[in-house]
């Protein structure tokens, strides 16, 4: 069973500079270092927003390595979240380093973790680090196993969080309006120019709904949809936090 986000890291989601996630399907993926998994248990299932898939790695020593490119959307990364995978806890990593970069090439660390040590399976815990650089490019890399007897490292998911600094975001006026929000999963968003692209996605970045609109306001339905916290999005840059009750 998935562990929750904390509360606390929902209600930080309101402020101004609201942490939204930073991975969904236009981000690319690669492995960092050297890499060997079974065909299905690849890199690429790390941020695909599926914690039943995993990324698997036997070649430990180096970590466990990738790196994401935001394709050319410079965010300022705050927080992240690390979903376990389905099975033998021994091979979880106990430390993280994030690095970010603006060309590819020359990477700067973030932050450092360690991470605990835990047997149950699926199980996501949150992380928070002081940031303030924005990048476009972020890479990872998982070390230290919870226990030798195995030598390889695995994860199923791992998400970042922060605040995109696209130029979209800040040159366009926030006309954006949800309503009702709280919903029960019936909702209308309209602005002042018609709405084009709009995305929705689930707290892990996984997209739940995508549609195109060429009206000024759209209704949308998604009743039946676990109840939680989801980021809609705009093709004008612009997020606004849904909630579904």
């Amino acid at each position: 069973m998935i562990k929750k986000l904390p509360i606390v890291l929902m209600m930080l989601g309101f402020g101004v500079n609201a942490q939204v996630p930073l991975f969904n399907s236009n981000s690319t993926i690669s492995p960092y270092g050297s890499v060997s998994s079974p065909s299905n248990e690849e890199y690429y299932n790390i941020i695909d927003g599926d914690v039943e898939t995993k990324f698997l790695d036997f070649n430990y020593l180096d970590g466990l390595g990738f790196t994401v490119n935001l394709n050319g959307y410079q965010t300022v990364a705050t927080g992240m979240d690390f979903t376990t995978a389905n099975d033998s806890a021994e091979r979880d990593p106990t430390v993280f380093e994030i690095f970010g970069s603006n060309n590819g090439t020359y990477f700067t660390s973030i932050t450092v973790g360690v991470i605990s040590c835990n047997d149950e399976r699926f199980y996501t815990t949150s992380y928070t680090f002081d940031n303030t650089e924005g990048y476009s490019s972020y890479r990872f890399i998982f070390s230290e196993q919870c226990n030798t007897i195995e030598a390889m490292i695995q994860i199923a998911e791992v998400q970042l969080f922060g605040t995109e600094l696209g130029t979209e975001v800040f040159s366009k006026k926030d006309n954006l309006k949800l309503f009702p929000n709280p919903s029960s999963g019936k909702f209308t968003i309209s602005q002042d120019e018609a709405i084009g692209q709009i995305i929705i996605s689930d707290a892990l970045g996984k997209i739940v709904k995508q549609l195109d609109s060429d009206n000024l306001s759209q209704e949308i339905d998604m009743e039946g949809l676990e109840s939680g916290l989801y980021f809609l999005k705009t093709s004008n840059g612009l997020t606004k936090k849904l909630i579904i009750k």
